[in-house]
C-alpha cells in the first residue's frame, strides 16, 4: 500500500487530486452512459436543445464576473496566516481572521443579489431565444418551456452556493470540495439517466441540477464545514475587506477574461443552433461534453494546487512555487494527451457497443481533430492564467478581450459561410497560433517582474 501511495505521489496524485480526478474518471465513464441514454431517449433535435440549454446557462459568467475565483484567492491569502483548533475556531492574528470573516459576509451578500438577477434575466432570455427557434417546423413539437424555467431557477441556487465553495477552497479544504464534486459527478448523471428512462426528456436536466444542490448542502453539513463557516461569520470585523478598493480592482480584469471566455468557449452551440439547426448543435454539444470532461479531468492536476500557489506567493517562496507549477504542468499535459488519443480511438469503434450508430451524434473528420488539438492549447492557457491570478493580478485582460472579439467574429462569419468546419477551423487557429504564444510571453515577463518586487 505504501508503495502504491509513493508512486501516486511521484505523478502528483494527492488526496485532493484523487477525489477531483476520480470524479472526472467517473464523469468520463458516466459520460458514455449519458451518450447512450441521450441518443436513445432524445431525438436529434431534442439533443440540440439539451446541450444548448447548458450553453445558455453558461451566461452566468456575465453575472458572477469571475468573483468566486477572486474570493478563493483572497480567502487563501488571509487563511495562510491562520490555523484552526478541533472545534474549528480560527487561531492567529486578529487582522487576518477578521478580514476572512469580512470576505465571507461580503461575498454571501453579493451572490444573493447576483443569483436572483441571474434567475430573472436568464429565464426571460432563454424563453425569447427558444421561442424564436421552436418556430421551425422540425422543432415545434418539443416541450422545452417549463423544463427551461425549472432549470434556470435551480441553476440560480447553485450559483448562490458558489461563494461558499470558493471560500472553503481558500481554507485549504480542497479535498472536501473535490469530494463534493466527486459525488455530484456520480449522482447527477444517474439522475439524468433515470429522468430519461422515465420519459421526462428535457426535465432531466432540472432534476440533475436539483441533485447537485442537495448533495452540496448535505456534504457541507456532514463535514462540519457549515459549522466552521458560521464561526468565521461571527468573528468581529475589526479589519474589513473593501470590495471597491481591493476586490474590484482585480475582479474587473478577471471579469473581462471570464466574459471573454464565454465567446471563446461557449458560443459554438447557440450559433450552430441558429445557423445550421438543432441537430448539428446536438452533435457539437455531444462532442463538447467529452472534450470538456477531458479538459476538466486533466486540469484537476492544476486546479487543486491553486490554494498552494497562493500560499507560496503570500510567503514569497517563489522557487517552490515555480518548481511545483512546472511539475504540475507536465503531469497535466501528459494525462491530457493520453486521454485524447484514447477518445479518438474509442470513437472509431464505439458503434460496436451500441444498437444504433451513436457516432453519428458526434462531429467527425477534420473538425473533430482540430477540436482535440485545441484542447492542449487551452490547458496550457488556463494554467498560465491561473498561475498569474494567484498573484492577485490579471495581466491577460487585454489579450482575452481581443481574442474573444476575434473568436466571436470568426464564429459568425465562418459558420454562416462554411458551416461547422469553418467554425472549428477559425477557433483553432485563433487559440493555438495567436493566443497561446501571446499568453506565454506575458507569463514569462510578469513572473520575472513580480518575483523581483
Amino acid at each position: 500500500m505504501n508503495y502504491v501511495k509513493q508512486k501516486l505521489k511521484q505523478i502528483g496524485i494527492d488526496a485532493s487530486i484523487a477525489y477531483s480526478s476520480g470524479g472526472r474518471i467517473v464523469q468520463g465513464l458516466t459520460g458514455l452512459g449519458s451518450i447512450y441514454f441521450i441518443g436513445t431517449f432524445l431525438s436529434a433535435q431534442e439533443q440540440g436543445y439539451y446541450f444548448t440549454f447548458s450553453s445558455l446557462l453558461a451566461l452566468q459568467v456575465f453575472f458572477e464576473l469571475g468573483l468566486h475565483n477572486v474570493i478563493t484567492q483572497f480567502a487563501a491569502h488571509e487563511n495562510a496566516h491562520l490555523t484552526y483548533d478541533s472545534d474549528y475556531n480560527a487561531m492567529g492574528p486578529n487582522e487576518y481572521a477578521s478580514r476572512l470573516a469580512s470576505i465571507l459576509r461580503l461575498s454571501t451578500k453579493i451572490f444573493a443579489w447576483i443569483s436572483t438577477l441571474f434567475w430573472i434575466v436568464i429565464t426571460i432570455a432563454g424563453y425569447y431565444f427558444f421561442s424564436h427557434s421552436s418556430a421551425r417546423i422540425e422543432d415545434c413539437h418539443i416541450d422545452w418551456m417549463l423544463p427551461w424555467i425549472l432549470l434556470s431557477f435551480l441553476s440560480s441556487i447553485n450559483l448562490f452556493l458558489s461563494p461558499v465553495y470558493a471560500i472553503v477552497m481558500g481554507l485549504k479544504r480542497v479535498k472536501e470540495i473535490s469530494k463534493i464534486r466527486f459525488l455530484q459527478s456520480i449522482f447527477m448523471p444517474l439522475s439524468v439517466w433515470l429522468g430519461l428512462i422515465l420519459g421526462i426528456k428535457l426535465y432531466a436536466l432540472a432534476l440533475s441540477s436539483l441533485v447537485s444542490v442537495v448533495i452540496g448542502l448535505i456534504y457541507l453539513n456532514k463535514q462540519h464545514i457549515i459549522c466552521q463557516l458560521k464561526k468565521i461569520w461571527k468573528l468581529q470585523s475589526s479589519y474589513t475587506v473593501s470590495y471597491k478598493n481591493e476586490i474590484f480592482p482585480l475582479q474587473w480584469k478577471v471579469a473581462l477574461s471570464w466574459v471573454s471566455g464565454y465567446f471563446i468557449y461557449q458560443l459554438f452551440n447557440p450559433i450552430l443552433f441558429q445557423y445550421v439547426g438543432a441537430e448539428v448543435a446536438g452533435q457539437m454539444g455531444m462532442t463538447m461534453q467529452v472534450v470538456n470532461a477531458i479538459q476538466a479531468f486533466a486540469f484537476s492536476w492544476m486546479s487543486t494546487k491553486i490554494p498552494i500557489y497562493s500560499t507560496y506567493i503570500a510567503q514569497r517562496r517563489y522557487e517552490l512555487l515555480d518548481i511545483l507549477f512546472q511539475k504540475t504542468l507536465k503531469q497535466m499535459l501528459s494525462v491530457c494527451l493520453v486521454i485524447i488519443i484514447l477518445f479518438l480511438v474509442t470513437l472509431q469503434y464505439i458503434d460496436v457497443f451500441f444498437p444504433f450508430r451513436i457516432s453519428n451524434r458526434f462531429i467527425s473528420g477534420m473538425p473533430l481533430y482540430l477540436l482535440c488539438f485545441s484542447i492542449i492549447s487551452n490547458q496550457i492557457l488556463s494554467s498560465y492564467a491561473n498561475y498569474l491570478r494567484c498573484y492577485k493580478r490579471e495581466p491577460l485582460v487585454v489579450m482575452s478581450v481581443i481574442i474573444a472579439a476575434l473568436c466571436a467574429v470568426s464564429a459568425f462569419v465562418c459558420t454562416s459561410s462554411f458551416g461547422m468546419t469553418g467554425l472549428v477551423c477559425g477557433y483553432t487557429v485563433i487559440i493555438s497560433f495567436i493566443e497561446l504564444p501571446w499568453a506565454y510571453a506575458i507569463y514569462k515577463n510578469k513572473k520575472r517582474e513580480w518575483q523581483q518586487l
